[in-house]
């Protein structure tokens, strides 16, 4: 008897010294053991496929206004473009067109913060929610303070050029985003970075250019030109970003 029990003393401190000591040489299954790149994830290629139809379908219906757009950036006169007139086409048009330039660079930005981050669909959803919000929010901003300090005529033309410019964008970052997923994995590389700064440093100027051409009269308007890009375009654009990033690395 005394036996018996001794051998089941020394079972129970061999199962106990196990579970103490030897836990870690456990091998245990965790999931999917291989890395998900951006090229394989199915909802990114859907948004690239659906984002490639958009600007065909746009283009083919309005590729006057493309035309017309890039040549207008470093115009120095005021010319109007398709969208001052106030049709439901030249509306829907307009909004495709944001739609399309605000996904695109709502996915390099999301990319940007991979592989710090795994890539969901629900997350660019939000992003794209807030980019789209964010948009409408300015657009009310700048329209009450070009109406209060300037003319609604003035302030079309303005929002037609700020179309383009972010139709620009749209149109020079989808092919570095596809370069981006498709040949570099999602990875940054130096590369795509240098080549964003300096699309977006166009882009700054060409709309600094304009602003001068819109609204200087006077060494007066200098001052209210810097004043505007402080106020409705730098601050609100970093705090924007601000607010992606708190959104892709904490949600």
């Amino acid at each position: 008897m005394h036996i018996h029990y001794k051998r089941n003393y020394l079972i129970i401190a061999v199962l106990i010294f196990n579970l103490i000591f030897l836990q870690q040489s456990v091998v245990s299954f965790q999931g999917d053991s291989f890395h998900h790149y951006p090229q394989h994830e199915a909802w990114i290629f859907i948004v690239l496929l659906l984002l490639f139809l958009m600007f065909v379908v746009s283009v083919n219906s309005s590729y006057g206004w493309i035309v017309d757009s890039l040549k207008s950036l470093a115009k120095v006169n005021i010319r109007a473009s398709i969208f001052s007139q106030s049709t439901t086409k030249a509306y829907q048009t307009k909004l495709w067109f944001l739609l399309f330039a605000t996904t695109v660079i709502n996915m390099y930005i999301y990319l940007s913060f991979y592989p710090l981050v795994e890539l969901k669909l629900k997350i660019f959803a939000v992003l794209l929610a807030v980019g789209i919000v964010f948009l409408m929010l300015k657009y009310l901003i700048t329209k009450v303070f070009a109406y209060t300090f300037f003319s609604k005529e003035l302030f079309v033309y303005s929002s037609d050029f700020y179309v383009n410019i972010l139709f620009f964008l749209g149109m020079v970052f989808y092919p570095l985003l596809l370069a981006k997923i498709y040949i570099s994995h999602g990875i940054n590389e130096p590369v795509y970075t240098i080549l964003a700064l300096i699309f977006l440093g166009i882009a700054v100027v060409f709309l600094i250019i304009k602003l001068f051409q819109f609204f200087y009269k006077g060494i007066l308007d200098s001052f209210h030109i810097m004043l505007y890009l402080c106020t409705l375009e730098i601050l609100p654009y970093f705090g924007l970003f601000q607010v992606y990033k708190y959104i892709i690395l904490e949600f």
